[in-house]
């Protein structure tokens, strides 16, 4: 048995299981000799009886959705659907006989731009086209799943009982969503209501980083709204609140899900293969740096991640001492994990290279035409995302190792075909890896930092990495 962690990192690392022992957990030191805390936020799970399951909903966006196949419709069902083996799409009411949404924004039939299909002859030729020709853009149709539907398939993999329903308005925000107009007219009632007993949410990606940020000695603009970001968390809390007292319920527990840098605010792109084109764009938008603010910066992704950390961990702190009997606000660090995987060599830092190390999976969207026109790529989570977010929410609500879901994690066993890494095109493999960055970033409460480097945000490092065993097929 040797380990490569020295050399390449664990993303080149094969897992070690020991049969007596299971998984090796590596320790955990942070860096500039912080104290490490478990913070997973409730301790094992205890079963939950079936005819009495946890009800729980997803609130977001794209992000929560996924916005691409197979992720955006996996465990997917409409709202009046009975089954709690579905995802109860709250804005699909109801499907067609032909499987399709009779109404709302996701009663939309399914367009998907290629090479082929799409005019223009160069890439960008064809990405002019579609931006002239929104008809033509990538569509999503409902109902939906994304990452709603993975937290339920490992909660049924795990032996636990949740009824899992979902909202997401893509593009949407908290504040949206607290005053119940536009895009998110006519929502609130299903959000203020008594029926939660857990309540995820996360606002629109750049809304909660400060409006400025330093790179380089220089303040920065950014797009952020962190005024708008805790108006919208403390309304729609108090309005889920406001429902349960006046059912003589226990107020929902409420879990902020903080969301992943964006590789796009982060880098540019000399890439003919992967350019980064849209409307959200600082090209677009006569050279904006809010709408890439992070460029330039010594670690782009690490800086985004810390800045989302700070707002997301600073805004549930500030509500829970202010309403110490309301509901409890925990942060389920996604962003962090993004940056875990990242620095232990298991996801790409900058997906717009044209080559990257073998076998690092890419957590960012990476089809210029699917992601056109309004975001670039780099911008919302490719199938791995998704995972990777499913599983550091599933660790922080139920505080279950994402690594007992064996039907996830192992190859050999006659589960893994029904499990949502196989769904989703993710090899038990990356499966596993992912599961590391996720459970040590739960653990740690914060990113862990990359190896043999001097860390330039706050992160924990591994002390024993996990080993390879090398009759491991």
């Amino acid at each position: 048995m040797r380990s490569c962690w020295g050399r390449v990192g664990v993303g080149a690392c094969r897992m070690q299981i020991n049969k007596r022992r299971g998984m090796l957990r590596p320790r955990l030191f942070l860096a500039c000799t912080l104290t490490v805390a478990a913070v997973v936020a409730t301790g094992p799970a205890t079963a939950q009886p079936a005819d009495n399951p946890v009800e729980i909903l997803f609130l977001g966006n794209s992000f929560t959705h996924g916005r691409y196949s197979p992720a955006l419709n996996y465990n997917a069902g409409p709202g009046d659907s009975t089954n709690s083996n579905l995802i109860h799409d709250l804005l699909c009411p109801s499907l067609t006989a032909a499987g399709t949404c009779t109404s709302g924004a996701e009663a939309v039939a399914a367009v998907t731009p290629t090479v082929a299909n799409t005019p223009g002859g160069t890439l960008l030729g064809q990405l002019a086209y579609l931006q002239a020709n929104p008809s033509a853009q990538y569509t999503e149709p409902g109902p939906f799943g994304g990452l709603a539907g993975v937290f339920l398939q490992f909660t049924r993999e795990a032996g636990l009982h949740y009824n899992v329903s979902l909202i997401a308005v893509s593009s949407a925000t908290l504040t949206g969503y607290l005053n119940n107009k536009g895009s998110e007219a006519g929502i609130l009632p299903l959000i203020a209501s008594a029926k939660w007993d857990h309540v995820v949410m996360h606002d629109q990606s750049f809304r909660p980083l400060p409006t400025t940020v330093t790179v380089n000695g220089q303040a920065v603009p950014t797009r952020g709204v962190p005024t708008g970001f805790q108006s919208g968390v403390d309304g729609l809390i108090n309005a889920i609140q406001l429902a349960d007292a006046a059912a003589s319920k226990r107020n929902a527990a409420i879990t902020l899900y903080e969301t992943h840098p964006l590789a796009s605010y982060g880098f540019t792109s000399n890439n003919p293969d992967a350019p980064i084109f849209g409307s959200s764009t600082a090209a677009q938008n006569g050279g904006n740096p809010a709408f890439a603010p992070y460029v330039g910066a010594i670690d782009p992704i690490g800086q985004m991640a810390s800045d989302l950390h700070n707002a997301y961990t600073g805004i549930a702190s500030a509500y829970n001492a202010a309403n110490p009997t309301g509901s409890h606000v925990d942060v389920a660090l996604v962003g962090d994990a993004w940056v875990s995987a990242i620095n232990l060599g298991i996801a790409v830092e900058n997906p717009y290279l044209p080559r990257h190390p073998r076998q690092q999976v890419d957590l960012w969207d990476s089809n210029p035409l699917t992601a056109c026109c309004t975001t670039p790529i780099g911008y919302h989570p490719s199938s791995y995302g998704v995972y990777l977010d499913a599983l550091v929410i599933f660790y922080k609500i139920t505080g279950i190792d994402p690594h007992r879901l064996r039907a996830e994690m192992d190859e050999h066993s006659p589960l893994f075909q029904s499990s949502a890494a196989h769904a989703l095109g993710i090899s038990a493999r990356d499966a596993r890896l992912l599961a590391i960055a996720a459970r040590e970033t739960v653990q740690a409460g914060m990113p862990i930092c990359r190896p043999h480097a001097s860390p330039t945000w706050p992160c924990a490092m591994l002390q024993r990495p996990p080993q390879i065993d090398d009759d491991d097929q």
